[in-house]
């Protein structure tokens, strides 16, 4: 409660992550990582960024063709709370690119951590690690705490980059234009959702047009991945709009 008292009121930069890396500390994690994923990629002044790792890490993170190829940031991807990374690395199929990270980072005394997904639709993917050199096994409260603080310390960056300010970065979009959307991305045409809508082609045309002119996209492909970007959408195939 400390901690969130002083976050809130917080006003640069420098504060929130001294005060989070001292309360990290107090948790037993001497190193902490707190990003938007695209951030390893290329700065913004929209993205979150922040690190204590080792001099040169994030290097090795982004794989030819702009691929981030690091476990843990994928693996927050698939999480909606904080995990343990043992855990669920434990549960995970990992590439032989992982592996190699993994043990990189454990040469580099990034043994064992805390990650907590702060995924939020219409903003860059993100997240908040905690990590340590220790390898004593990282018990439940420690693991709650540092949730709450790794939620409040985002939440906190967003303020201080006027993300929290931005109008509704999610577009209104309509029953209609939901289930025309959801259709695409399953690949049928127009004449195809007509039939299984029980609708005219034209009102097909204009929906989809409208959805378009929405999301500020031209191609059939763009249109289904803001969709599904901004969670306007599901991903999966066997879940249709409405049941």
């Amino acid at each position: 409660m400390d901690f969130r008292d002083v976050v809130s009121a917080v006003e640069d930069w420098a504060t929130l992550w001294t005060t989070t890396e001292d309360a990290g500390r107090e948790l037993g994690f001497e190193l902490l990582a707190a990003l938007h994923s695209r951030s390893l990629i290329r700065r913004s002044a929209r993205y979150i960024r922040h690190d204590n790792y080792p001099m040169g890490w994030d290097r090795r993170l982004v794989a030819r063709g702009q691929k981030i190829i690091d476990p843990i940031l994928n693996l927050s991807r698939r999480h909606v709370s904080g995990f343990l990374w043992a855990d669920a690395l434990a549960r995970a199929r990992l590439t032989n690119v992982e592996r190699i990270i993994l043990d990189d980072g454990q040469r580099h005394g990034i043994r064992q951590g805390y990650t907590v997904p702060t995924n939020i639709p219409g903003e860059p993917e993100g997240s908040i690690s905690f990590a340590t050199r220790s390898t004593r096994r990282i018990g439940q409260e420690r693991q709650f705490i540092a949730d709450a603080i790794g939620r409040l310390a985002f939440d906190a960056a967003r303020r201080l980059i006027g993300l929290t300010t931005l109008p509704d970065p999610v577009p209104h979009i309509n029953d209609r234009e939901r289930e025309c959307i959801y259709w695409i991305a399953h690949g049928k045409d127009d004449r195809d959702i007509a039939v299984i809508l029980g609708i005219g082609l034209e009102t097909v045309r204009t929906n989809v047009k409208s959805a378009f002119r929405k999301l500020g996209v031209i191609k059939r492909g763009q249109l289904v991945y803001e969709a599904v970007r901004l969670g306007l959408i599901d991903e999966a195939p066997s879940i249709p709009p409405y049941g």
